[in-house]
């Protein structure tokens, strides 16, 4: 009989403690001596949540193609005619350009091709006749292409742009199912042979010459049959474990495959099951972390990605699946310790783990107060501003911090500088105002400010400190703005969203000399909070709703959507980085009110998990 060390080329050792681990360690096998446990390195299966998608799916709108990192999802928004279009990168969502033509009850079917070459297809305009027009995607712009034949609701689908299968489907309001086969050529479309089962509503997923189809419905009758697809017919495969309709695929080829969720009538709920197809076999997996019918499947058995709905309410939930020897842990917000002091319209500086926080309302009163961060918990400092502030800007660290401008209760010029035990007063602005903005990563020595609002309105105002006083730039902002989230450094800053009026989208870049415009926010906001630099940053709270929940990323050029907040607020203060961010106090939306909650947020994390193995 072979060894291991035959088989795999590596020896089980006799270890007292585990070993840290790397991906070089796939395979290895060793008994921790101490806990008297067989361990090794192992491939295993997992789904892990995602980013919410900016527009939410309902139970019939949806194309998804592409891959688990570079996505596009069609056919989504609040109502039917549905036309928004959104891409993923694998981090976040960011606006696509429209479909031309708006449409619906496609239920994920109705699509193929990648997120840079894609094909969606049928659908109906929300109450209107069945479509049977096709547009494709080059990554630019939609256009129209040639018609299906059969026009048709709630299809399946498998392959790319330029060799795409169109199976299944309805018409008649789900009186009549259909049997028929399309395929496309990246020109035209021509019929092939029939599926033996008419339905809808089935799962689908693959190739134009390997693919599968999975359940669905006809009239009351749901199947739980299954039929593959060699790119000239189709034959039986083995049947699915139960009567399912409304799942979705995530399929390489018909024999590579998983079938994810759905329900079976008269149960109403959907299933958070998944299994595997080998051609042969269905085998269960991990499940689901929440139900999903009809949702849209991508990717590949090893990397996929599920993005859809439970069949009672429009979501954006996003859920990637992987086969991997790692542990993937997905970017999250989580509470924090509590403030002492619940306040809003504070400043802060610092990060994730050591900040400190100072001023604000309560109200009333203006406070004074300052508090500092561990990581767990807050300790209110004895050391005070020299004035009770509200509106103000910070930046630097806990023990190193620089606060300036605010109301007190007039708009000030005064700055202050905090050692960890103490606060000093300091040089003063050129121009007193509040809600503005900081480079929030600037230092007591290498400061930025800019924006706000002062007696005559709005300011353009930019100044710089170097640790002896403040200089006026000969670089204003473009505009006026006013309470915008600020980040960055004293040489690389940015403004993200503000009043102006009007509300803001656009962001403005700092490059130490002068402003230019950067990627434009999704949702434009104001009295918004950041973190991060110029080139990785993320914007979180402010008005008005649902800007007080979303959050945002920011790669240098474009904007993308991140995980949302738990607490509805806006007027807090942040500071931290993209992937490690701190959010605290701030004035709740619903019900209104001040808070002390603070939010910690975690970019998503990927490390190597040894798996105690055993005979079972």
């Amino acid at each position: 009989m072979a060894t291991y060390e035959e088989i795999y080329g590596k020896r089980v050792d006799v270890l007292s403690s585990d070993p840290t681990l790397t991906a070089a360690n796939e395979g290895q096998v060793w008994y921790n001596s101490t806990t008297g446990t067989l361990k090794g390195v192992v491939s295993f299966d997992a789904f892990s949540s995602g980013p919410s998608t900016i527009e939410s799916f309902s139970y019939d709108s949806g194309s998804l193609q592409g891959t688990q990192t570079a996505a596009i999802i069609a056919g989504s928004g609040p109502a039917s005619p549905r036309t928004k279009t959104e891409s993923y990168d694998g981090t976040g969502f960011s606006a696509a350009p429209d479909l031309t033509n708006g449409r619906g009850g496609g239920e994920c079917g109705g699509g193929a091709g990648t997120a840079t070459a894609a094909l969606c297809y049928n659908g109906t305009p929300g109450g209107g006749p069945i479509l049977n027009y096709i547009e494709e995607y080059n990554g630019t712009s939609w256009s129209e292409q040639s018609d299906l034949n059969t026009g048709r609701v709630q299809v399946s689908g498998a392959g790319i742009e330029t060799a795409a299968l169109v199976f299944s489907g309805q018409t008649g309001g789900g009186a009549t199912a259909h049997n028929e086969t399309e395929e496309y050529n990246g020109s035209s479309w021509s019929e092939q042979s029939n599926l033996s089962t008419a339905r809808r509503n089935a799962g689908g997923g693959g190739i134009q010459t390997s693919a599968i189809c999975i359940g669905g419905v006809s009239g009351t009758t749901v199947y739980n049959n299954i039929e593959e697809y060699d790119g000239t017919s189709w034959t039986a495969g083995t049947n699915y474990p139960t009567n399912v309709r409304g799942a979705s695929m995530i399929a390489s080829t018909s024999s590579d495959a998983l079938a994810l969720g759905g329900n079976n009538p008269p149960s109403a709920i959907p299933a958070v099951g998944v299994r595997k197809y080998d051609g042969t076999t269905w085998t269960s997996t991990a499940d689901l972390a929440s139900s999903k019918i009809n949702a849209c499947g991508i990717g590949t058995t090893s990397a996929g990605l599920s993005i859809g709905n439970n069949g009672s309410a429009a979501i954006g939930g996003v859920e990637e699946f992987n086969k991997s020897i790692n542990t993937i842990t997905p970017a999250a917000w989580a509470s924090g310790g509590n403030l002492n002091t619940a306040r809003y319209n504070l400043a802060g500086a610092g990060s994730q783990t050591a900040s400190a926080v100072f001023g604000g309302n309560a109200p009333p009163p203006i406070l004074s107060a300052t508090e500092v961060y561990d990581g767990s918990s807050w300790t209110t400092s004895p050391a005070s501003l020299p004035a009770a502030t509200q509106n103000l800007a910070g930046f630097g660290t806990s023990t190193a911090a620089i606060a300036a401008g605010g109301q007190a209760p007039g708009f000030t010029d005064a700055t202050s500088s905090f050692n960890g035990s103490s606060w000093t007063s300091g040089p003063t602005l050129n121009t007193a105002r509040g809600f503005l903005a900081a480079a929030i990563q600037g230092t007591t020595t290498a400061g930025l400010v800019f924006g706000g609002e002062a007696g005559p309105g709005y300011q353009t105002a930019t100044e710089s400190f170097d640790g002896s006083s403040w200089t006026s730039t000969p670089s204003s902002l473009p505009s006026a703005m006013s309470d915008g989230g600020g980040a960055g450094t004293q040489t690389a800053a940015l403004i993200i969203g503000a009043e102006s009026p009007p509300l803001r989208q656009t962001v403005l870049e700092w490059g130490g000399s002068s402003w230019t415009a950067g990627g434009s926010l999704i949702t434009g906001r104001t009295a918004n909070t950041a973190a991060g630099s110029q080139t990785a940053a993320i914007t979180f709270t402010g008005q008005p709703a649902p800007g007080n929940i979303l959050t945002e990323g920011y790669d240098g050029t474009a904007w993308s959507t991140r995980p949302n907040m738990a607490t509805q607020r806006y007027g807090s203060t942040g500071s931290g980085t993209a992937t490690a961010a701190l959010s605290s106090g701030g004035y709740l939306a619903s019900p209104a009110a001040v808070t002390n909650a603070t939010e910690e947020f975690t970019g998503e994390t990927s490390a190597v998990t040894a798996q105690t193995l055993t005979t079972s």
